[in-house]
């Protein structure tokens, strides 16, 4: 718990830094997202069973960080942000009521974390490089998230957390690149296509990402795009010169698809403890997931709603997983 509580702390400490300088106009605060993901859409409480993020994106007039410089796009076409989140996500194996140790599959496991963004975007493109830091295992606080949360709703207590990995200190770093093309539009329907790619490297999870989102729909946001919590970073960052003309209608409604496939050298939450022995599973290399959901934006406020199918993560896993992913934002 007093690691929740040190994670909380630098938490509140950094809004208050985001404060004083959103009060100077240094940063403008631009959106507040609240993720929720959970598999209970698909009747089952495994695998990647939930995953809860809160983010606030802030609008950077006049950047001065160098990694600004790094990401480049350093002309006056090109908008600077920068996000601030707090998230946690849980992985359970198959049957949560035993409290037996079960070998043939995955390790119970959960991180809380904080990760700091920096966002470079113009028409057509927009690239992101994020930290993630925080803690892995009972400092993570996920035993009793879980548990509490399942005890308000009236769901069986998961058993078997006493097997879970090892506290360890997670510290990733991830950089994305989308670019944005806009289809031929048929009537006010228009459509978009998103591709991307990301890189992450770090003791929590080693990877390489390819993958798109399509969007098909009235007066569609004008942003980069919505992503679930682990893929394609930070959703809605706004495309250069041409956010604001979506706020001159009310209304905005896209389907949305988005398809992916990850090369996994490591994945701490399958691997096990870098510096500790605890349990592992052989996972596998080539991972695949595909999502169908849809926007809603009425005024300020925007619904996003996914539908994910993940493919099978692991040597023996039984069958592919599925998970819900809602994304509720707010617009400044």
């Amino acid at each position: 718990m007093k690691y929740l509580l040190i994670i909380l702390y630098i938490l509140l400490t950094t809004q208050s830094f985001a404060v004083e300088n959103q009060e100077k106009k240094d940063w403008i605060l631009d959106r507040v997202n609240i993720y929720i993901e959970n598999d209970v859409y698909f009747g089952t409480d495994d695998g990647y069973s939930t995953g809860e993020m809160l983010t606030f994106l802030y609008f950077v007039p006049e950047p001065d960080n160098f990694i600004y410089d790094i990401l480049g796009y350093n002309t006056k076409q090109s908008y600077s942000y920068l996000t601030f989140s707090i998230a946690n996500q849980i992985f359970t194996p198959t049957d949560t009521s035993t409290t037996a140790f079960q070998a043939d599959d995955r390790p119970y496991a959960g991180w809380t974390y904080l990760k700091t963004t920096f966002h470079k975007t113009t028409k057509t493109q927009l690239r992101s490089l994020s930290l993630k830091v925080g803690m892995i295992g009972p400092a993570s606080g996920s035993e009793q998230i879980q548990n509490n949360f399942h005890k308000t709703f009236g769901m069986d207590i998961v058993n078997g957390w006493e097997h879970q990995l090892n506290n360890e200190l997670g510290i990733n770093l991830k950089y994305t690149q989308k670019w944005k093309y806009h289809g031929k539009d048929f009537g006010d329907i228009e459509g978009y296509f998103i591709p991307y790619t990301s890189l992450e490297l770090g003791n929590v999870a080693i990877n390489a990402t390819g993958g798109f989102t399509a969007r098909l729909g009235w007066n569609i946001p004008k942003d980069y795009g919505l992503s679930s919590i682990n893929i394609g970073n930070d959703p809605g960052i706004p495309v250069y010169g041409q956010y604001k003309n979506m706020r001159l209608h009310p209304w905005s409604f896209s389907i949305n698809f988005t398809a992916a496939g990850t090369a996994v050298a490591r994945d701490i939450f399958l691997d096990g403890n870098t510096f500790t022995d605890s349990h592992s599973m052989s996972k596998e290399k080539f991972v695949g997931y595909y999502g169908l959901g849809f926007t809603l934006r009425y005024k300020n406020f925007v619904l996003d709603i996914m539908e994910i199918e993940n493919s099978k993560q692991f040597k023996g896993q039984k069958k592919s997983h599925g998970i819900g992913s809602a994304i509720i934002s707010w617009l400044y």
